[in-house]
């Protein structure tokens, strides 16, 4: 093997090793805690990556919303941008469910124990949905422009697995967070030495809206 094709399999390897050095998943977690410093479960964290990493798979998988109890369960959720959302109504009754703001708009009764899939959501943005039957139901979902999303469990904490560097700013939402756009964000720099993050909020989040009305009543059938 001459010189020339030595160097020739020298840059190749080197190339090789540098993609996937770039590519290496590293994990990463993200903590949401209240003033008090307590966790903070339910709320959105998001990280948007300011680098192109190729080979970085999309969420095809559909965002299950059920009415349950008269009521959106989750109340909040989060999807990729071109991700849809599938209603179930595990309720034995009519609902009739619409979001009317922005641009991912839909609207369509659902049957007692009947399915529906949206259209892919293309936009992202808040969503704001209710039912024009219940109208004290209501769910909030958060459409992202990236695939590094989730939320937080029990104890205020959600894992990633990202690039290995690069920089990131990170999201945390929450339709009921009283702060401009309901989001805080940071700007980080993702090397080997930073594994986590956290969240303090500025103030506690306000607890959902009542799921209930005093005078509900069941709709016909034929509605």
């Amino acid at each position: 093997m001459n010189l020339q094709t030595k160097l020739t399999r020298l840059a190749y390897l080197l190339t090789i090793y540098s993609f996937c050095t770039t590519l290496a998943a590293q994990p990463f977690e993200t903590v949401v805690i209240d003033p008090d410093g307590l966790p903070v479960p339910d709320m959105v964290v998001y990280m948007v990556t300011h680098s192109k990493h190729e080979g970085i798979e999309s969420n095809v998988t559909q965002e299950l919303v059920e009415q349950k109890n008269k009521s959106f369960f989750p109340f909040v959720n989060v999807l990729q941008k071109g991700q849809s959302i599938r209603f179930e109504n595990t309720d034995d009754i009519t609902h009739h469910v619409y979001s009317v703001a922005g641009n991912n708009r839909f609207e369509f009764k659902l049957r007692g124990g009947e399915q529906y899939v949206t259209q892919p959501l293309q936009h992202p943005e808040e969503v704001a949905m209710g039912c024009n039957i219940h109208d004290w139901m209501s769910g909030f979902a958060l459409v992202v422009d990236t695939p590094f999303f989730g939320k937080t469990d029990v104890d205020g904490k959600v894992n990633f697995d990202l690039p290995a560097s690069g920089t990131y700013t990170a999201f945390v939402w929450h339709p009921q967070l009283e702060v401009t756009g309901n989001r805080l964000s940071k700007t980080i720099i993702l090397d080997n030495k930073l594994a986590s993050l956290i969240f303090q909020l500025p103030q506690k989040i306000k607890p959902a809206s009542q799921q209930s009305n005093s005078s509900e009543f069941e709709f016909l059938e034929d509605y």
